[in-house]
């Protein structure tokens, strides 16, 4: 790309930070990039399920959505030890790292998804648990202190970044307005914001799981990219805010924001 490509947006921003945006930038397609695979399953299982998800199980999935992102991250947190080797247990301890999260998400989901739409509702706020624990733990190796409330909320933000709403006129505009909406906000403010987006990706993982047997397949593959969106939305809000904490946070927002126009 060539930099007059970009404007002023970028003007006065050294190479190591137009490098790292560039990086953001990549990371933040390969999370749309999962998203639309995700949305590929659950049309594929759409043209097999002989009806929609009914309002009762939408109703539900917004419900465990809200309730999910409510209380997951205390019990996420929970397990992540006050410090290396201080995990409860020996499994948790050994569960870190991305990868390791999403083995675990793909094996909560097959086991969910063995029943049908009943047995997905169960698996939905464990998968929520575990995909906040990765997210906590990417927070941390940027630097972001765990026990701040405000990083607490952050975290839970991840959740409601961009996503596949109807009236997102492009996936960045959904990304910008979402981390200028909810910066500074309270955790049960975000939570409010982040459950109608979060509950549309919920109802699409349900609607790829909804076949009893089939959805053990389906859940078992679905997870994982579920996961994964997460994960790498998770890498750019929170390198975004590394970003900003040591440059012009505007600056970076509208240069990022100039990055993906121009490669888009």
């Amino acid at each position: 790309m060539d930099e007059r490509d970009l404007g002023n947006a970028c003007a006065g921003l050294d190479a190591d930070v137009m490098a790292e945006l560039r990086a953001i930038a990549d990371r933040y397609r390969t999370a749309n990039g999962l998203l639309m695979r995700l949305a590929g399953w659950a049309g594929q299982r759409a043209e097999r399920v002989t009806a929609r998800l009914p309002a009762v199980v939408q109703t539900a999935i917004g419900e465990a959505a809200t309730l999910a992102l409510r209380q997951s991250y205390a019990v996420a947190f929970a397990t992540q030890g006050a410090a290396e080797g201080s995990v409860p247990s020996r499994a948790l301890r050994r569960l870190r790292g991305e990868v390791a999260h999403r083995v675990a998400t793909g094996i909560s989901g097959a086991l969910g998804g063995f029943g049908g739409m009943a047995t997905t509702l169960v698996d939905l706020p464990v998968t929520t648990t575990l995909i906040l624990r990765s997210v906590q733990q990417i927070a941390r190796d940027y630097g972001e202190d765990l026990t701040d409330p405000a990083v607490k909320a952050q975290c839970v933000a991840v959740f409601a970044l961009g996503g596949p709403l109807p009236e997102d006129d492009a996936a960045e505009a959904g990304l910008f307005a979402s981390r200028l909406a909810l910066g500074g906000k309270a955790l049960a403010e975000i939570i409010r914001a982040a459950a109608p987006r979060f509950g549309v990706v919920l109802g699409e993982k349900a609607l790829a799981q909804a076949t009893p047997l089939f959805g053990a397949l389906a859940g078992g593959a679905i997870n994982p990219i579920f996961t994964g969106y997460y994960q790498a939305m998770a890498h750019v809000h929170f390198r975004l805010r590394r970003l900003e904490r040591d440059t012009d946070p505007e600056q970076v927002r509208a240069c990022f924001e100039r990055i993906l126009r121009a490669s888009g």
